[in-house]
């Protein structure tokens, strides 16, 4: 018994008449009493365990919750912030040039609850282990210029002075652009915030202790912070103390984020400051070998305009690919990896990679994923060798970009400039449901150079598409009757519409199944919040003057 409970009995007999002797009474006394303390122990394992189901449950619920929620709230964002666009930008032919102020304040406050909606997503797939990282070869130099441009007017609201201090020949790091943006823009958000005519200052150097490194720090001279403050400073919904939060508002899950972010791209975020003299924020990441010392111990010629880079991590099979193509009167740099081999690229320039398939640091399918998003690297040749059977997938995975809902109007631009088709117009086919959306990006698409026409649903597409084959299609994935998916599926099934380029545009958070899914047959995934409208002007030029990326004979080795 425990505390007047029967927890179970234990029967104990003798094979000879008699009582028991005093000390296996003591024995089976003590017996029971482990015993108890044996069922208390597995009854409580199996609480726990059912709380940990139970726990488990509750947090994919509210993954599912936070992801659907985000969704719904991101496309009435979308139509508030885009026709409010239009509407300040447009204001003759839409009669509003009396009401740009308000429709203005309108469009900052719909980009603010998006940063919020944003902030919460990315947390809580963090927590979920779901956050995705797209690494690729970034240059340092344009990346800061921009991350200031759009810092600069935070930075004039409070009357500071913006600085920035950038060593020469930072060159390009390996990792998710828009991740780096988002961590530099929270930081320099948070210092013009907390500063008042005084001054932000970004410095960026490469620093070596033992390991490369690129440091971006963020200094400023505003209200600073105690230590005890600073100790807390990074837990999620948590800012300095509550006066700071009244006064300066903010949800307190942006350095949280921040440091998250950091350190899944193998860096880390630390902090300076003292109260009354700001505060110093240093985010450090991994920069890696430097590229063109690693070509030179490698044995290779320094690159020329017949340069092919060869990728794998096997030193054998390298030797000797490298070797054939040296005996044909070819210049050739190795790369151990495909972090290493997407550093080299960049730098490069080759006229033709050849990528291994199967690496540790950052598989092949990566590797040329990561290549077709960077428009300096996107028309390069690869040439997969692998002993996997998997042409199609390579095929597949020829070009990939990604955009979000709502789109920047400037990035928009640049993508679909590059595709625009020289000697007629380029035939655009905007496929999407929602009218408003339609009518944005065909605002974006004006003059002599666009024929674009519209369809509001996949089948009313697919009929559109007997009559006139387009040069390039826009599509959006959630649509009624007919959805994205099943449109590019339809393309791929047909002869004389596979080779169609296809630029998704979509609200949807994407996942791995949805890209395997759309890798078939899609040139670049446009997420409708990050995009420019100058980008995928570039984007669809590109498409249209070159062969397409699907279909486009990419030869395979095994």
């Amino acid at each position: 018994m425990r505390f007047n409970e029967v927890m179970g009995a234990l029967v104990v007999r003798r094979k000879a008449p008699g009582e028991f002797s005093k000390n296996t009474i003591d024995l089976l006394r003590t017996f029971a009493a482990q015993s108890v303390l044996a069922i208390q122990n597995a009854r409580l394992f199996q609480e726990i365990e059912e709380k940990s189901r139970q726990l488990e449950l509750a947090s994919q619920h509210k993954s599912q919750f936070v992801a659907s929620m985000s969704h719904e709230l991101r496309t009435p964002l979308n139509a508030i912030i885009g026709l409010t666009e239009m509407m300040v930008t447009n204001g003759a032919r839409f009669g509003t040039e009396k009401a740009a102020e308000p429709l203005k304040r309108v469009h900052r406050a719909g980009q603010h609850l998006l940063g919020l909606i944003n902030q919460v997503l990315d947390l809580s797939k963090i927590e979920a282990g779901k956050l995705e990282l797209n690494p690729e070869s970034v240059s340092l130099a344009p990346l800061i210029d921009e991350v200031i441009g759009t810092a600069r007017q935070l930075a004039q609201q409070n009357k500071n002075n913006l600085v920035v201090e950038a060593q020469e020949k930072l060159g390009a790091l390996t990792l998710d652009p828009m991740r780096l943006r988002q961590i530099l823009l929270n930081l320099l958000s948070n210092a013009c915030k907390f500063t008042t005519q005084g001054e932000v200052k970004l410095r960026v150097r490469k620093v070596a202790d033992g390991r490369n490194w690129v440091e971006f720090a963020v200094a400023d001279t505003g209200i600073g912070m105690t230590a005890e403050q600073q100790a807390k400073l990074f837990e999620e919904f948590t800012q300095a103390d509550s006066s700071t939060a009244r006064r300066y508002g903010g949800t307190g899950l942006g350095l949280a984020i921040t440091r998250k972010l950091a350190r899944m791209m193998g860096g880390d975020v630390t902090v300076a400051s003292e109260p009354g003299k700001g505060s110093v924020f240093t985010v450090r990441l991994p920069a890696g070998p430097n590229p063109v010392a690693k070509a030179a111990t490698n044995g290779s010629r320094p690159p020329s305009n017949d340069c092919v880079l060869v990728v794998d991590d096997d030193a054998t099979a390298r030797e000797l690919i490298a070797e054939q193509l040296k005996a044909e009167g070819f210049s050739v740099v190795t790369a151990a990896g495909g972090l290493e081999g997407l550093k080299l690229a960049k730098d490069l320039r080759p006229i033709a990679i050849t990528l291994d398939v199967m690496m540790p640091d950052l598989d092949g399918w990566s590797v040329l994923a990561a290549l077709r998003q960077d428009a300096d690297l996107a028309e390069i040749p690869v040439i997969m060798i692998t002993i996997l059977d998997e042409h199609r997938r390579g095929v597949a995975l020829g070009a990939a970009g990604y955009l979000t809902k709502p789109i920047d109007r400037e990035r928009l631009h640049r993508m679909v400039s590059r595709f625009r088709a020289s000697a007629r117009p380029t035939r655009v086919l905007l496929v999407d449901d929602d009218k408003d959306q339609r009518e944005r990006l065909r605002g974006w698409l004006e003059g002599e150079q666009w024929a674009v026409q519209e369809s509001g649903n996949g089948r009313e597409a697919l009929t559109r598409l007997q009559a006139d084959k387009p040069d390039v299609i826009l599509l959006d994935l959630m649509m009624p009757e007919m959805d994205g998916f099943a449109v590019v599926a339809a393309l791929q099934k047909e002869p004389r519409w596979c080779d169609i380029p296809v630029i998704v545009i979509t609200a949807r958070d994407l996942d791995a199944k949805d890209r395997e899914r759309l890798n078939s047959g899609v040139q670049s995934v446009l997420v409708k919040e990050t995009f420019r409208p100058a980008e995928l002007v570039e984007r669809i030029r590109r498409l249209v003057q070159s062969k397409p990326f699907v279909g486009s004979g990419m030869e395979a080795a095994s």
